[in-house]
């Protein structure tokens, strides 16, 4: 593979991967899932279900009233999203609500890390974790 084949590919993994996003979590859309998704999906976060049925349940129980209408662009967009080989990593910031300072929030960071196998997520790794979860307001 050249270096220009090697670039459209890796672009064409974090479109992928935004895309899944919009579609899955911005659209709360438990069937976009399969489009997305391999079925063998392996999930490396405990708490969270594994395979691609496991991801479906798992949107639809966070968005009992889904599916809506997808916007254009990711409701939150990535701060930084890196692919190389089969691998894409996007990092988002969520503000969090600031305990020491009522009203106030503080810089939040979280990662997904995914592996692309024909042209589908199929494994996933996350810097979020059910001990400290991050809120949503």
């Amino acid at each position: 593979m050249n270096d220009t084949e090697n670039h459209v590919r890796l672009e064409r993994n974090k479109h992928l991967v935004r895309e899944f996003y919009r579609r899955v979590f911005d659209g709360q859309n438990p069937e976009a899932v399969k489009d997305f998704v391999t079925e063998d999906y392996k999930q490396h976060n405990s708490h969270l279900p594994g395979g691609r049925a496991g991801l479906e349940g798992f949107v639809r129980a966070v968005f009992p009233n889904g599916p809506v209408p997808e916007p254009d662009e990711m409701n939150i967009p990535p701060s930084l999203i890196v692919a190389d080989g089969d691998m894409v990593v996007v990092a988002a910031s969520l503000p969090q609500p600031d305990p020491n300072n009522p009203g106030a929030t503080y810089d939040y960071f979280v990662f997904d890390a995914y592996r692309i196998r024909d042209e589908r997520l199929s494994e996933h790794w996350s810097g979020v974790n059910k001990i400290a979860p991050p809120k949503r307001f």
